[in-house]
């Protein structure tokens, strides 16, 4: 996944940093689209940077929470797990009540690991098109 140069590691660390802030645009925007009074704010759940005891794996994980009425909240969550046997990706949006009830709205990635950080980079902002054309005017009502 990565070349000799370290400019795989660059790109990479670029497209992290720029899906951190359209998921947090993304947030702002869905809160700034909510009737008033039916928001209780927005938390960020990363950027994280989870290492296991598997010396070969490391997860990313970023996104953030919009509270609504009647104790929902929407969850905004990107992740990125690094493995030497592939690297996979997830983002996704879900929508969880008081109780621990889930509704997932979208869960996306690629259909096979991604070749090269080119091709993660790409399937990341494939993912987050995705997520930034989903319809909650249902959800946040």
């Amino acid at each position: 996944m990565m070349d000799d140069t370290g400019q795989g590691a660059v790109v990479l660390a670029v497209a992290l940093r720029d899906a951190h802030f359209r998921l947090k645009q993304l947030a702002r925007a869905w809160e700034e689209r909510t009737p008033v009074g039916t928001a209780r704010g927005r938390e960020s759940l990363g950027p994280l940077w989870q290492y296991s005891d598997d010396p070969d794996g490391a997860t990313y994980t970023d996104g953030h929470l919009l509270g609504l009425a009647g104790n929902r909240t929407v969850v905004f969550e990107l992740s990125v797990s690094f493995r030497t046997s592939g690297t996979d990706m997830l983002a996704g949006v879900s929508v969880e009540d008081d109780v621990g009830s889930v509704a997932e709205l979208l869960s996306t990635g690629p259909e096979e690991f991604p070749r090269s950080t080119d091709h993660l980079v790409i399937e990341i902002g494939r993912c987050l098109d995705r997520m930034e054309q989903l319809d909650l005017s249902d959800v946040v009502r």
